[in-house]
């Protein structure tokens, strides 16, 4: 089954609960461009919502039938106005077919990295580029691959969720493999709820790959995709690149 199923689509606005901070900058290149946006792999509709809110004409595309469901679930409870300005659309970012030119697109949260092989990332980006107006801006957001933690060979790590309707808690384990020959992070999670006795209710795993990519190495997959570069920034409020 897809990593992206039922059972991870029901807790996945727990886990991010905190990721807020990438919104002001997406907003602000909303701000720029105008109406229309596309999100690819919109999700549960983290990034598309505060857009709609905020009065942009907002598509979302992503593949997984169980993270739209659940993006709609949270559409419902908007104002008949925002919701009118949201447009969803189950579709594979790779060769999706939109009868709409945006003036922006977005891909948040390191979705790209999903995409294995360069053939799937250069059909995703010239894909992209033809539902791009011609003065439209593309933004990217992915990881530096940074060489002290791909050095590591096992990577382990643990994040305690409370939840706040029901002060349960919830853990993400991680246990993540390096395959550097093809540039792969190859994620094991381990998701368990336990209640406020401490009494474990549920637990489930799924695995994750994802293709690290350098800065170098995505320029060029830009410029083999017609795209030509504007800026590289290290953090979302515009602080210059330095791999850090």
């Amino acid at each position: 089954m897809s990593f992206y199923d039922d059972e991870y689509a029901e807790i996945y606005d727990l886990i991010y609960l905190d990721i807020k901070h990438d919104i002001p900058f997406y907003l602000e290149y909303a701000q720029m461009k105008g109406s229309p946006i596309l999100e690819i792999a919109c999700g549960t509709g983290r990034v598309l919502m505060p857009l709609a809110k905020a009065g942009y004409e907002v598509w979302g595309i992503d593949s997984s039938t169980a993270m739209l469901a659940k993006a709609k679930q949270n559409i419902s409870s908007l104002p008949e106005n925002v919701k009118r300005r949201i447009h969803l659309v189950q579709a594979d970012m790779r060769d999706f077919h939109l009868e709409v030119k945006f003036s922006l697109v977005l891909i948040p949260f390191r979705s790209f990295l999903v995409l294995l092989t360069v053939d799937d990332q250069i059909c995703t980006l010239r894909n992209i580029k033809e539902h791009l107006k011609d003065e439209g801006i593309l933004v990217i957001d992915i990881f530096a691959p940074r060489y002290d933690i791909l050095s590591q060979g096992i990577r382990q790590t643990t994040k305690k969720i409370v939840n706040p309707s029901n002060r349960h808690v919830l853990y993400r384990k991680e246990n993540t493999t390096y395959d550097h020959a093809n540039q792969l992070i190859n994620t094991v999670y381990t998701f368990e709820e336990y209640d406020e006795k401490g009494n474990l209710i549920w637990s489930f795993q799924k695995s994750l790959v994802l293709r690290y990519i350098f800065r170098y190495e995505m320029e060029h997959l830009l410029k083999l995709s017609g795209f030509k570069l504007k800026a590289v920034y290290g953090t979302f409020d515009k602080k210059p690149y330095d791999y850090e």
